[in-house]
């Protein structure tokens, strides 16, 4: 009687169980079936009115971190604040990848701005010293060292060398690479300091003319994945494809056709005989000249996870990167490549010059996979998330080979990552979609594509929100760093 009785249970609790997914299933379809996709975005801000906190996190003179914080309304202007301790440089990122000044109109309910405290590098005569939290400055020349035993706090390291460091002592532990100076937290057990090999090219002055030379000079050979079909374009065939239009952000392109996730164009598979990159040569601090070059791509097609897409978006902006040091050799100025940047989904691939595949010596290889474009620097599969559940993978092979050196493929532009100015250099014109200030009618562009498809209710987000352009992003941004 009791088993009759659990069976009878158990026939009453599956079909409810099956009645409860159905409802949600229903209720899914009827909330999203309402919904209105708006392609620039304005339903994901704060409603009038409704304040929010600014957050500044930035280290004090002594090292340790220090924060305060601004109340504001929507969409007011917040100027921040000026300190006394010299040294200070404030930059950051609203939700998007939205580049902040000294002046910030904020649209986010909390953004986190980061300030650098530079310490005086002036008294170091080595390749490398080690910040210790303890306040203790330790240097290091060229060779291996066994054992360090320092929980660092900053590294500073001269353009020219490369840096491998261990947790722990003999070369054991964790490894980590480091290609300039900056904050280093964990522990450094030991670790080895080399020079960076690579020739130098000699210059009368760093003038337009020298940064139209080096640019052409270090100018990449990108390899095209063999099954692509998504290409890079010129902005030129993205303006004939999309309008232009003021939006939260300030102004974005957008397709207005672009009602559904699944909707595609023939826009999307790009222009590569007619596409350009477009090179910009940013002066930064110390001794470095980074040489950054950028192209736009149409559409970026998102991973297969569990048979659903992720990460569609239409718009796609990536780059690699070469810093030059700047030398002295024999009286004469010269330039030579230490660090090649390729930038990669949310990460950057820092890899040191004599590390690196090279055409002539001076044009680096770089590797843009499949569909989502990451940069690498090798071909074959990366992985670039591995969590519990899922890997991320980017592929990439020698299919179609685009050399930037050659005539007609570059657009360029020197830029001042201070004053966030960029100009044409050579027979390139600057182009205004390029300036920072992005709020002014015909000014420069902030979002270069839709913004993503979130109805109410969402089993998995088919399309992605697109991104930013070259001006909102750290390698002309950032002053101190290469960073992508």
């Amino acid at each position: 009687m009791k088993r009759m009785k659990r069976l009878g249970k158990k026939k009453m609790i599956l079909p409810a169980i099956l009645a409860i997914i159905l409802l949600a299933v229903a209720l899914i379809l009827i909330v999203n079936s309402t919904y209105t996709y708006d392609p620039i975005g304005s339903d994901n801000f704060l409603p009038n009115g409704q304040s929010g906190v600014l957050t500044l996190r930035y280290n004090g003179a002594d090292g340790k971190p220090e924060s305060e914080q601004i109340n504001y309304e929507k969409a007011q202007p917040v100027t921040l604040p000026t300190l006394s301790k010299k040294g200070y440089f404030f930059s950051g990122w609203l939700k998007g990848d939205l580049y902040v000044g000294n002046t910030i109109t904020p649209l986010a309910k909390e953004i986190t701005l980061t300030a650098r405290f530079d310490k005086d590098y002036t008294a170091i005569t080595s390749p490398c010293a080690v910040y210790t939290n303890d306040g203790a400055c330790l240097e290091y020349k060229v060779g291996n060292f066994a054992s360090v035993a320092s929980k660092a706090s900053d590294v500073y390291l001269d353009g020219g060398y490369k840096l491998t460091v261990y947790s722990k002592e003999n070369f054991e532990g964790k490894e980590t690479k480091v290609y300039y100076s900056g904050k280093f937290s964990g522990d450094i057990g030991s670790m080895k300091v080399e020079a960076v090999k690579s020739d130098s090219v000699a210059v009368s002055a760093l003038d337009d003319t020298t940064k139209l030379t080096l640019l052409k000079t270090f100018a990449p050979r990108i390899w095209w994945e063999e099954d692509e079909q998504y290409f890079a374009s010129s902005v030129e065939f993205a303006a004939e494809n999309m309008d232009k239009v003021p939006g939260p952000y300030g102004n974005l392109y957008y397709m207005k056709e672009l009602n559904s996730p699944r909707y595609t164009s023939e826009f999307f598979y790009g222009d590569l005989e007619n596409a350009k990159a477009y090179a910009f040569a940013v002066e930064k601090e110390f001794k470095y000249l980074d040489l950054c070059y950028f192209y736009y791509a149409p559409f970026n097609l998102g991973k297969q996870i569990a048979g659903m897409e992720f990460g569609d978006h239409v718009g796609d902006w990536e780059h690699v990167s070469v810093r030059l040091l700047k030398e002295t050799n024999g009286g004469k100025l010269t330039y030579r490549p230490v660090i090649v940047d390729y930038s990669a989904h949310f990460m950057c691939n820092y890899i040191a010059w004599d590390e690196v595949e090279t055409i002539d010596e001076t044009h680096p290889v770089a590797f843009t996979a499949r569909g989502s474009h990451g940069m690498w620097k090798d071909c074959g599969t990366h992985i670039y998330v591995d969590a519990f559940v899922v890997q991320l993978k980017d592929y990439c092979s020698q299919g179609t080979a685009w050399d930037l050196w050659e005539e007609g493929k570059l657009e360029t532009y020197t830029y001042d990552a201070l004053t966030h100015e960029g100009k044409g250099i050579g027979a390139s014109e600057w182009k205004r979609d390029f300036d920072i200030d992005c709020g002014t009618e015909g000014g420069g562009v902030t979002i270069w594509g839709n913004v993503g498809w979130r109805p109410p209710i969402q089993i998995y987000p088919r399309m992605d929100s697109a991104p930013s352009g070259p001006q909102h992003k750290q390698s002309l941004n950032d002053y101190y760093t290469i960073n992508g």
